[in-house]
């Protein structure tokens, strides 16, 4: 469940109206509560397009204090409410990083963090809020839970990663140390088969690893430019297929993983980005 950590005060939908107890009215988000003050940490990763107080007339008045990220699903998740924000716009956020504090800013009954994934991420008001509040937004649980569903995704990997290094890693579709080593190593073997690198294939990123590390850009084919692919699935971006064909769609991926991770956008795998991936 993706809100283990905190209380459910208002689900997301229609619900009695709070403020006069009279007819109903469409909640946009969920109500999440953990105490005042506490951290509040990202559900995803994203880019900051707002972090300060919502004004009226913006599509984020009565919001308070809040924090909006633009996701790679270009949808606009929105932290609202909070006592404080400790990000600012333009940041690149990774998921579980703090962004806030718990608060009751603007219009509420109480601190708590209302949560809500607005269809659109924009970056000038109205920030995606449209008055058809029904179908404004996505409900938040379903959306987290289906964000990252990538299990075949990175079952294919780990079965490609035994079929071409035979690496034996289990099939279970979770991306953890043990599929990034088993990738580390194919890397490895791929040096040493196509550049003579003469590494020992341990699965670790070492100085020798690194100073063999081969720069892959557009056009590219072959096991490299698929381990890359691979890599890019597992730290969130999309290059669209495991094909080991450098394309668009990969640059594209390497490109929004670069700018994430602060490092020189130029959409060419090199040493900082290979360096990064395998992190």
């Amino acid at each position: 469940m993706p809100f283990k950590d905190y209380r459910i005060t208002s689900p997301f939908g229609y619900r009695r109206d709070v403020w006069t107890g009279d007819g109903f009215t469409f909640h946009t988000g969920i109500d999440l509560v953990k105490y005042h003050k506490a951290s509040i940490q990202a559900f995803t990763e994203g880019k900051v397009i707002f972090a300060g107080l919502g004004r009226t007339g913006t599509g984020l008045g009565g919001f308070g204090n809040v924090v909006l990220l633009q996701d790679k699903n270009n949808r606009g998740q929105l932290y609202a409410h909070l006592d404080s924000v400790s990000v600012q716009r333009g940041q690149f956020v990774k998921k579980g990083q703090v962004i806030g504090k718990q608060g009751d800013t603007g219009k509420t009954t109480g601190s708590h963090l209302h949560y809500e994934v607005r269809k659109k991420a924009e970056s000038q008001p109205p920030y995606g809020w449209t008055s058809d509040r029904a179908n404004n937004c996505l409900d938040p649980t379903k959306y987290l839970q289906n964000y990252n569903d990538n299990k075949s995704i990175i079952q294919d990997i780990q079965s490609g990663l035994n079929r071409k290094y035979k690496t034996g890693i289990a099939i279970d579709g979770i991306a953890g140390p043990l599929t990034i080593k088993a990738a580390i190593k194919g890397y490895q073997i791929e040096l040493n088969k196509q550049f003579n690198a003469k590494l020992n294939v341990d699965g670790m990123w070492g100085q020798k690893t690194k100073a063999a590390t081969v720069t892959v850009a557009s056009g590219a084919k072959g096991n490299i430019t698929w381990i890359l692919q691979a890599m890019l699935y597992i730290n969130g971006e999309d290059p669209k297929g495991l094909d080991g064909i450098f394309g668009t769609n990969t640059n594209n991926a390497v490109k929004s993983f670069q700018q994430k991770e602060s490092i020189v956008v130029d959409g060419k795998a090199g040493k900082a980005t290979w360096e990064k991936i395998f992190q």
